[in-house]
């Protein structure tokens, strides 16, 4: 049987993580959702249109195909630039509690993001819909969001104690978490204009094992899954 490998540095040994076996790459340090990240931008994103594509939060393998991949349209964004010393071009401060004051109409390639929706204390359906009205017609939206509970809740009260923090949204500074029987309704829906990549159709099982990347990523909704949707023209 053939060991799984990396997609992005093609290392074929991965470490245990925060008790998962075998699923951080020991090469890159990629994790299941960075690969399965890295795969859909790799075979999915458009190329470049010149607008910029935003990378909020940049890790570092994706920030590096990015670069590549799109050049001088690539732009880190953080609401923290300081977190972000080793990019290497200057992370724009943004805060998307209110996109549109950073962007205006239409003036954006894509969007891409991991794990980052979970602590913007603001209103979802506003954010989602102010990033995608930034979003130029054939531009693309790409993220990830952990799923901590069956159905969705958010608590903006910054003071609530860290260890109820943890135990409702799985981090201490989540202010949200994302069910798994009611994502259409609360997440999936805010997309309207936009066209939802079917993942399996793309993925295989065996295609995201090849990759240690859990099978279900393309199929479920878990911390691993990727969302990839495209503006309609």
């Amino acid at each position: 049987m053939t060991k799984p490998a990396c997609p992005i540095c093609h290392s074929t040994k991965f470490g245990d993580y925060r008790g998962r076996r075998f699923v951080r790459c020991a090469g890159c340090g990629s994790k299941e959702r960075t690969r399965f990240m890295y795969c859909v931008l790799r075979d999915l994103a458009p190329p470049p249109s010149g607008l910029p594509v935003v990378h909020c939060a940049p890790e570092h393998v994706i920030t590096a195909f990015l670069t590549q991949k799109y050049g001088d349209d690539y732009q880190p964004a953080d609401y923290d630039p300081s977190f972000y010393p080793w990019v290497e071009r200057p992370v724009r401060q943004i805060d998307l509690t209110r996109p549109l004051d950073y962007f205006e109409k239409e003036s954006v390639q894509g969007f891409v993001h991991s794990h980052v929706l979970e602590h913007v204390p603001s209103d979802l359906h506003r954010t989602i819909k102010d990033m995608n009205a930034a979003i130029a017609p054939g531009g693309f939206h790409t993220f990830c969001v952990p799923f901590c509970s069956k159905y969705y809740r958010e608590d903006m009260d910054l003071s609530m104690p860290h260890a109820e923090r943890e135990r409702l949204f799985g981090q201490h500074d989540h202010v949200r978490s994302f069910g798994t029987l009611d994502a259409k309704e609360r997440l999936l829906s805010l997309f309207d204009g936009f066209d939802r990549m079917d993942m399996a159709e793309t993925y295989t099982p065996d295609k995201l094992a090849a990759h240690a990347i859990p099978p279900n990523a393309a199929t479920s909704m878990t911390a691993h899954t990727i969302f990839h949707f495209v503006k309609r023209h």
